[in-house]
């Protein structure tokens, strides 16, 4: 999908998108940074397994069994890191949702 720039929606006489345009409060854009958040917790902690599996294996000289045990560990914390900050996210919204009525 191509996004036309603003001034062409204008030169053709139709009016910007509201939800695609990236305005400091836009929900577009803070979807996008909650969506990257969470992608890099997971990525991180994976990575950080992974590479902790990975010394062990070369100290230990057991390959590939710590590296697989240190991805999937990663991979665990990683998924209950994205679920506490998804949840912190739900229940900020909330509060402020509910101060709004």
């Amino acid at each position: 999908m191509f996004v036309y720039p603003e001034f062409r929606f204008s030169q053709l006489g139709h009016q910007f998108p509201k939800h695609i345009q990236m305005n400091k409060g836009s929900e577009f854009r803070q979807g996008l940074s909650i969506a990257f958040r969470l992608g890099t917790e997971l990525t991180v902690a994976v990575m950080i397994g992974a590479v902790m599996g990975y010394a062990l294996d070369r100290y230990i000289n057991s390959k590939p069994w710590f590296l697989a045990t240190g991805v999937i560990l990663g991979g665990a914390a990683g998924c209950l890191n994205v679920y506490r900050v998804s949840k912190e996210i739900t229940v900020e919204k909330d509060k402020d949702q509910n101060n709004g009525i």
